[in-house]
């Protein structure tokens, strides 16, 4: 159970979102659950004050509803990772479609 439960916490996609010029956003992520629904988001910042710094959002309230779950920046891909992780509530990653 351990190993499936590191497994998901790993099922992050990019996201398909295009920018202006009709090419992918690159660094842009998402954290999906088995049904393929969104629990989180995290992308890099490009200009202004917190250009360079990742800023992620977790979709999902602590009692598995969708709600603003928590939002932040980190100075890495990996420290927006773990954060958005950490407040998705446990079993919510394991959902699947019905």
């Amino acid at each position: 159970m351990l190993a499936l439960m590191s497994e998901m916490k790993r099922n992050w996609r990019r996201t398909s979102l295009t920018g202006a010029d009709g090419a992918p956003v690159p660094d842009d992520w998402s954290l999906l659950d088995l049904a393929g629904r969104p629990l989180a988001r995290l992308y890099l910042r490009q200009g202004g004050p917190q250009g360079g710094r990742w800023q992620w959002f977790v979709q999902i309230a602590s009692d598995g509803t969708p709600f603003n779950g928590g939002t932040g920046t980190a100075a890495t891909g990996r420290e927006a990772r773990e954060a958005c992780e950490a407040l998705v509530p446990p079993g919510v990653q394991e959902r699947r479609p019905g």
